[in-house]
């Protein structure tokens, strides 16, 4: 997990020079939701993995898909911050640490 912070913080930053200073913030909240959601779906995926692969590669994804739609309308309802910026962090940092969980995974 700590692999999947280092991550983040690496292309958060990276993210944090690209976007414009109104929407920083919701660059910074949208990796702090990615790693909190990568770490429940990397658990729950370390637990049913070993009983069924499919099962366990499916339900981390559908937790993903379900964590970006729920992330989706608070960001466009609740919260009014600027849609794309956050979208598109969070997607995207979901997906940078989804490609590198298979080698944890591993272990």
């Amino acid at each position: 997990m700590a692999a999947s912070a280092g991550l983040l913080l690496v292309v958060g930053a990276v993210a944090l020079f690209v976007v414009e200073p109104q929407a920083r913030q919701t660059v910074l909240v949208s990796a702090a939701l990615a790693l909190v959601v990568q770490a429940s779906t990397f658990f729950v995926a370390r637990r049913i993995i070993p009983q069924n692969l499919i099962l366990g590669w499916g339900l981390g994804s559908l937790i993903r898909f379900l964590a970006v739609v729920l992330y989706a309308l608070v960001v466009a309802k609740l919260w009014r911050a600027s849609l794309t910026p956050a979208l598109l962090s969070f997607v995207g940092f979901l997906f940078v640490t989804m490609v590198v969980e298979p080698l944890f995974l591993k272990r």
